[in-house]
């Protein structure tokens, strides 16, 4: 078979967009390495034609290692960083909201709605039914307002 005695330039084309449709089937980033690696090779290949069989896959093995590492120095931060930090809390997403209360703040707490939701509220001075309040901290599931 001719695939053991010649790789050209276009096995390895072959090689990378078969990797990259992998990675989008969800490897999370460990094959594009490996499919840069191929597309590098692809280059080398042309520019090369007499490398061996043996050669070229020691090029890019090599070539496949460095990049994957390469890539995941390179957006190892980004990685890291959930794209909406405060999407499962709900509390700290309404700190700076602002709302008026819908009763009395006595002894420093009281329940209100925002939205659809029942919140617990904790003033450290009792407020009146109508003032106009804003979320400045939370505790879990309780939120910490403030007169405006």
């Amino acid at each position: 078979m001719e695939i053991f005695t010649h790789i050209s330039a276009y096995h390895w084309i072959a090689l990378g967009l078969i990797l990259l449709t992998a990675e989008m089937l969800g490897a999370s980033g460990f094959l594009i390495g490996a499919a840069a690696a191929a597309f590098g090779m692809s280059v080398l290949a042309w520019l090369f034609s007499g490398l061996s069989v043996s050669a070229q896959i020691t090029i890019y093995a090599i070539g496949s290692i460095l990049s994957t590492i390469l890539y995941f120095q390179l957006f190892k931060e980004a990685q890291s960083r959930p794209a909406r930090p405060l999407l499962n809390n709900r509390a700290k997403r309404l700190i700076g909201h602002q709302f008026e209360l819908s009763e009395d703040l006595t002894l420093g707490s009281a329940r209100v709605q925002i939205g659809d939701t029942i919140w617990k509220v904790h003033s450290p001075e009792p407020l009146t039914k109508g003032t106009r309040v804003k979320v400045v901290a939370t505790d879990k599931m309780s939120l910490e307002v403030a007169p405006l």
